[in-house]
Order: structure tokens, then C-alpha cells, then sequence
């Protein structure tokens, strides 16, 4: 976890110089709480599980008037543990995600110092995923990982303590970041941290 925040915080810092020339641009981190829902559909039936997390995001947008503009990003979802049980078969259902994202953004001033905003994206998902179980009394191992695109719907505000610095709270849903063979991993994140602008 400290290596990563590493590595984000280099990354913002060789970025940093060249959106500083561009007026509009900004840099943002947020942490927060992720939320994984594990889903199984099969013939006898189904069900589902969910699990909560601490994540992280990086991400950088460009404001191209005060209403609408655009938004990168890097999510670290944590590691999602899920324990499951069906019959005979009982199991920990282990995942990553680390989700690149690009989003339109539009924004609502309510007043020079709070706004409102939604966007509308997609999202690149890398899904490793273990499962270890026992069936029937005996004891198993998977292990997999999975690249999926899926579409990314986000609302917040941000309150603007300066013309450059604004704290933000916001809900994103990334959709189903894994999908296969009547398995579904689907996945939010509701997280708060500060905006700079340049």
C-alpha cells in the first residue's frame, strides 16, 4: 500500500508541471470506502455476497468552462473478501481491482464556494481474483484474472476553501468489472479528498 501511494504521488508530481500550463487543469486524491458485490447465477439457483474495503484514486481532469469538462484516473480498490456457502460447498471468494477510468464531467455552481457534478464514463477493470473452497468435503483452488471494460456513473460536490483548493465528496458505480460463466463482480466507491487546480 505505502509503495503504491508512492507511485501515485511520483506520478502526480512529474504531472504536475505540465498541467500547470494548461489554466483549468486539476489533480485530485481521494480515499474512501469500496463496496464489492459478488453475484452467482447457476442453473439450481443463485445468490449474493458483497464486502467492503479501503481504496484510493489518482486523477487528473481539465475544466474547459465552469459547466463542463473532462476526468482521468487510477482507482485502487483494496482487497474484496467475500465467504460464501452453498450446500455442500463453502468457500472464500478473494479479489484485486485496479480500475483506469476516463469520464465527460458537468458541473452545477451553486455559489462560489460549493458546487454540485456528475460523469459519465467508461472504465478499464483488471480483476484478480482466488477462490479456495471445499466441496463436499474436499478442498480446492482457483485463481484467475480478468480485464473487462464497463461503463462508470459518478455524482459529488466540492466545497472550494481557495480558487485553487476544494475538498470533494463523491459515489461512484463502476458497473460489473467482471463477468464469467454466471459469476459477476460488481463494484462502488464512496470516497472524500482534496482537488487542486492549477
Amino acid at each position: 500500500m505505502i509503495r503504491q501511494l508512492g507511485v501515485a504521488a511520483l506520478g502526480a508530481a512529474l504531472m504536475a508541471p505540465f498541467l500547470a500550463q494548461a489554466e483549468g487543469a486539476y489533480v485530485g486524491f481521494n480515499a474512501g470506502r469500496a463496496n464489492q458485490k459478488l453475484s452467482v447465477s447457476t442453473d439450481e439457483g443463485g445468490g449474493s455476497v458483497k464486502d467492503n474495503s479501503t481504496a484510493y484514486k489518482l486523477y487528473g481532469g481539465y475544466e474547459f468552462n465552469q459547466y463542463f469538462g473532462v476526468q482521468g484516473g487510477y482507482v485502487n480498490w483494496g482487497k474484496g473478501k467475500i465467504d460464501y456457502a452453498s450446500d455442500d460447498i463453502k468457500g472464500t471468494f478473494g479479489s484485486k481491482v485496479r480500475s483506469l477510468y476516463i469520464a465527460a464531467t458537468a458541473t452545477l455552481p451553486v455559489n462560489d464556494q460549493f458546487a454540485l457534478f456528475a460523469k459519465l464514463g467508461v472504465s478499464r477493470n483488471r480483476v484478480k481474483v482466488v477462490d479456495t473452497y471445499t466441496d463436499a468435503g474436499v478442498a480446492g483452488y482457483e485463481s484467475g484474472s480478468e480485464t473487462r471494460t464497463a461503463r462508470l456513473i459518478g455524482i459529488g460536490a466540492a466545497y472550494n476553501f481557495s480558487k485553487n483548493l476544494a475538498a470533494v465528496v463523491e459515489y461512484e458505480d463502476f458497473g460489473k468489472v467482471a463477468k464469467d460463466d454466471g459469476v459477476s463482480l460488481k463494484a462502488n466507491l464512496f470516497s472524500v479528498g482534496l482537488r487542486y487546480k492549477f
